[in-house]
């Protein structure tokens, strides 16, 4: 068995994907499951209101040049290094509407469920290795729209695993058009008409469009590229579940921590 012990370096996870995808929502039900795991959200990382680049006349949210990378990336950096994350991350207070907790709290039948899956896993390996047995790697997931891309490459290369979720363009737009905004570091936030189509598909295509077979992002995964980027891309082309997605990410991080990643 290729299991590693734990070690002070944690297992850093990008839960990467299109607007309205599902991102925090399943980051928190992940933390819930996998015991001492921390949430990076990366919309903490944008610049202030008045430092948001205008594309096409209206101010792009959307965009890498919104997000403060070299803040970003310096976080990662310091939690690679084993820096304590609950100093860390206390010093970023956190933009997410509170709307994922509340979204989080309905599968808590299937969270009990994959809790005890994992707790049965690491009993097993606790059995096979004996006294030398220490907790696997803590994890911390962090959650944003773009942390895959060509544009954050250098963000890329810093995790150990990598996971794009998919959504389907009719079902990103209507989850985003349904919220009425987003807090700001400066104030709120709320979509001008169009800013869908003129803003936040068009900047995700961009990112991730070379994932895909012929660019089109709702289309088949280009496994050959998603293998050498080192990127797992969860199946059903933006049609699975929530509980089926995160059943399938739990036994991706229970392989990715088994093998010693």
């Amino acid at each position: 068995m290729a299991f590693t012990p734990s070690t002070s370096r944690p297992l850093l996870v990008a839960l990467s994907g299109p607007t309205s995808s599902g991102k925090t929502t399943l980051a928190r039900l992940l933390a819930r499951i996998f015991p001492s795991t921390s949430i990076l959200h990366a919309d903490d990382y944008y610049h202030t209101d008045s430092a948001i680049p205008v594309h096409d006349g209206v101010q792009d949210w959307d965009c890498a040049e919104a997000i403060n990378l070299p803040k970003l990336e310096a976080t990662l950096r310091r939690i690679k290094n084993g820096e304590d994350l609950n100093g860390m991350t206390n010093a970023v207070a956190s933009m997410e509407i509170p709307e994922a907790e509340g979204e989080a709290a309905q599968y808590d039948e299937v969270v009990e469920r994959l809790k005890a899956e994992i707790k049965q896993w690491e009993d097993a390996l606790r059995a096979c290795v004996g006294e030398a047995w220490k907790q696997p790697r803590r994890l911390v997931i962090v959650d944003g729209f773009l942390l895959l891309g060509p544009s954050v490459r250098s963000l890329r290369t810093l995790f150990d695993v990598r996971i794009l979720l998919r959504s389907r363009y009719e079902d990103s737009k209507r989850r985003r058009e349904a919220r009425s905004g987003y807090t700001t570091i400066e104030g709120w936030w709320e979509d001008p008409p169009a800013y869908f189509d003129r803003i936040v598909w068009p900047n995700y295509v961009k990112e991730h469009g070379f994932l895909f077979q012929g660019q089109d992002v709702q289309g088949k995964v280009n496994d050959d590229v998603a293998a050498r980027a080192g990127i797992d891309v969860v199946p059903g082309m933006g049609q699975q579940s929530l509980p089926d997605t995160l059943a399938w990410i739990v036994r991706l991080l229970r392989e990715k921590l088994q093998a010693g990643q």
